[in-house]
């Protein structure tokens, strides 16, 4: 009791702060109780932001929009304050938005002010973020509106400038999802979605889009152009929680499959966000759900399901020799004698490389290391393909049972994808169309992700070209699941200038050996696809890096150039593990 007095101090002062910043305190949009702050209708940081000045400077007022961005979704707007009437109308702030890197530099002349900026990443208007670095200078236009100075004109494709900061409060990384018809899973797509008009209604809004481009043929949705929201908002019920979902389009009630589609992937989409614990679709007013169902929620069997994957056991090269480890352990230890013994491993020679094994470890292949021959060997037998072509990457396991390998096709030394289906170790490999290549490019690296529906490829775009890119490209299949194509790619983590090795660590991670134009030397980097590059600590020779997966997420084990491999220390150090050749995660 004897501690009031002070509380009740610290809490007028505070008081006083806020009144001294503004007279209101924020209560506008009126929060709702119940709901989480995720899916509350807009945040309330544009009370805090400064409307023009009476008589302000043309520098002045550009530096007031360019700090009033963050508010663009709030009721008040303040940041169209600083346009002109004609401009405010036209704005579309998501239409393209960049993440500044520090604080931009102004320079006014006359009516014009020109603005420098770091520039760190690039949103578009589907929510896609791309890394970039760089500089970006622009130039705004103004024009006097009763006496004053008021922005009249944009710089080409201007939407938002943000600082880091400042996007974290505007906007919220998030999941949508497209499916896999042929294992039934969900295919993850990460989207960076303004918060202001309520995350509910962007996350339904973007997930009745099209599909990428990069996905085309490779997934299916339950969305087409005539199926959207029907009213403007996806309404939370603040006690029960359930997000409503209002649709409309023609012949939608009749087609029952499609029905299934968007409920597994709305469903699934807006589950995931705090504050929503059911959701239902309508249309016309009335439950668009088949056979009565009420709300979706986390006990809805939807049909699809995300893949997780972990392993207990990895297989250690050590010359011909492979042995059997826990790669869960700090120091790779050997399992115990008796888990080999009821597994079958071959013995490779020196002459190959690349290992790739099935989950079950019952099949292996690898390739020269003139990267010339393809080796395969199943239950004892062997074979091995001399004339598939040069240049091969590593082989690559997908979840269907068939494995992948690039390189340069002999007949007309252009780039070429390769499929090897069956259990037969003598099978052939079939080709696959991959338009978009060019012939004189260079395929590096070639890799299948997880739920099978996707290729990481590491492109070169000339014979001995150190300047690398890094792809991802669905995998087109026909109506059996058969591969017969790759879509156009995305380019993923284009900051990195040079990629020495490149494996899927989960259905949205990427794990890279690579290097950006300030880095002296390989740097191991998380890459989550649609996110910022996240670096996993540096190892001084670093050659490799693998993950081992572990269900919600993985462990990455690096490997340098003395043939050590390194454990996960802490958060960002490295325990010397063993030696070894190569370590096999199987099903990769």
């Amino acid at each position: 009791m004897r501690r009031r007095p002070a509380v009740m101090a610290t809490l007028l002062t505070a008081l006083l702060v806020l009144t001294g910043c503004n007279a209101v305190l924020p209560t506008d949009p009126v929060p709702q109780a119940g709901l989480s702050v995720d899916v509350q209708p807009a945040p309330d940081v544009q009370h805090f932001l400064e409307a023009p000045s009476p008589g302000a400077s043309p520098t002045e007022i550009v530096q007031g929009f360019v700090r009033s961005n963050v508010g663009f979704a709030d009721d008040d707007d303040v940041a169209r304050m600083f346009l002109t009437p004609t401009l405010a109308s036209e704005w579309v702030p998501t239409r393209s938005v960049l993440v500044l890197d520090g604080t931009p530099q102004y320079q006014g002349a006359g009516d014009e002010v020109t603005v420098t900026a770091t520039v760190m990443g690039q949103i578009d208007a589907s929510g896609v973020l791309t890394e970039r670095t760089g500089e970006t200078t622009q130039t705004f236009s103004l024009a006097r509106v009763d006496g004053e100075w008021r922005i009249d004109e944009f710089p080409e494709d201007f939407g938002l400038w943000l600082t880091v900061p400042d996007l974290g409060r505007a906007f919220r990384e998030t999941r949508i999802y497209y499916l896999d018809p042929h294992l039934s899973h969900f295919v993850p797509e990460t989207r960076w979605l303004a918060r202001g008009e309520g995350l509910t209604t962007a996350v339904a809004r973007t997930q009745l889009a099209p599909v990428p481009t990069h996905l085309e043929g490779a997934v299916r949705t339950g969305a087409s152009p005539d199926v959207h929201l029907a009213v403007g908002a996806v309404p939370v019920d603040t006690v029960s929680q359930v997000a409503t979902v209002n649709l409309q389009g023609q012949g939608l009630g009749e087609d029952r499959q499609r029905v299934l589609d968007l409920r597994a992937q709305l469903g699934h989409a807006l589950l995931g966000l705090g504050g929503v614990t059911a959701v239902e679709l309508r249309l016309g007013g009335r439950n668009l759900l088949p056979d009565g169902e009420g709300a979706i929620n986390s006990a809805s069997e939807l049909g699809y399901s995300d893949v997780t994957r972990e392993t207990d056991r990895a297989l250690l090269r050590v010359g011909e020799v492979f042995a059997l480890v826990d790669p869960t352990f700090y120091n790779l230890r050997n399992l115990p004698s008796t888990s080999a013994t009821r597994i079958e491993l071959p013995r490779l020679g020196a002459d190959w490389t690349g290992v790739a094994a099935t989950a079950d470890l019952e099949e292996f292949a690898a390739v020269s290391v003139d990267r010339s021959r393809l080796w395969r060997w199943r239950s004892g037998s062997e074979h091995v393909n001399e004339g598939i072509g040069d240049g091969l990457t590593d082989p690559s396991y997908d979840p269907h049972g068939d494995m992948w390998v690039a390189g340069v096709a002999r007949s007309h030394a252009s780039p070429r994808v390769w499929v090897v289906e069956g259990e037969q170790v003598n099978a052939v490999a079939r080709p696959i169309e991959v338009d978009w290549l060019q012939d004189e490019q260079r395929i590096r690296t070639f890799r299948v992700s997880p739920d099978g529906t996707r290729a990481l490829l590491v492109l070169a775009d000339r014979e001995g070209e150190s300047r690398h890119r890094l792809l991802v490209a669905g995998i087109v299949r026909d109506s059996e699941g058969r591969p017969t194509g790759l879509a156009r790619p995305r380019a993923v983590a284009p900051t990195l200038v040079a990629v020495s090795s490149a494996r899927w660590a989960t259905t949205s991670d990427i794990v890279v050996s690579g290097r950006r134009i300030q880095d002296q030397r390989l740097v191991p980097f998380r890459v989550p696809i649609g996110g910022w590059l996240d670096e996993l600590g540096e190892q001084p020779g670093l050659v490799d890096v693998l993950a081992v997966p572990t269900g919600a997420g993985f462990t990455p084990v690096v490997r340098t150039e003395d043939g050590r491999f390194h454990t996960r220390e802490g958060s960002r150090g490295w325990f010397g593990a063993r030696n070894g050749d190569e370590l096999i995660i199987p099903g990769t």
